[in-house]
């Protein structure tokens, strides 16, 4: 292997463990941002959002720089091709290592998506339950709703205002 071939193989392996901290701590956050939506607590939900949207921009950097290194050594058209192609034509102790953590990065975004499809859940049923509660204080009888396109529920009288009998 040549002293090319090992710096760029140290420094993408040194990528793919950035990105797999950054994931673990992404999906830390989602976690608390999960128990905040849970417990209803609005005032931690900013500061939270803030550490999320500084590790994703981070994610995004170090994801950047990963997919440069691999365009520079590679012509296959994408960059999970050019990924495999790097990965062969190391010696086998590194292929596996380099296998091993592109694993564990994809298993640590999978887990990061399903946690945020399960606090978009959450805030979906939050705004649901809002706008119930609206609905009673406005004195809308849930009787006479009805769903948008969007699923969320409207008054019927409220779909034909502004139409002329």
């Amino acid at each position: 292997m040549t002293q090319t071939t090992n710096n760029q193989s140290q420094q993408l392996t040194q990528y793919l463990k950035q990105e797999k901290q950054l994931a673990v701590n992404l999906l830390a956050y989602l976690l608390d941002e999960k128990f905040i939506l849970e417990q209803n607590q609005p005032d931690e939900l900013h500061s939270i959002t803030e550490k999320k949207a500084n590790c994703l921009d981070q994610l995004e950097v170090i994801s950047r720089k990963r997919s440069q290194l691999l365009l520079a050594v590679s012509t296959e058209k994408s960059t999970i091709q050019r990924m495999q192609s790097f990965i062969s034509r190391q010696n086998r102790p590194l292929q596996n290592l380099l296998n091993t953590q592109v694993d564990e990065l994809e298993l640590s975004l999978k887990d990061c998506q399903q946690q945020n499809l399960i606090n978009g859940m959450i805030i979906s049923m939050n705004q649901r339950n809002v706008q119930r509660n609206l609905n009673i204080i406005k004195g809308i009888d849930a009787k006479s709703m009805t769903y948008t396109q969007k699923g969320q529920t409207t008054a019927v009288g409220g779909i034909n205002a502004g139409l002329k009998a």
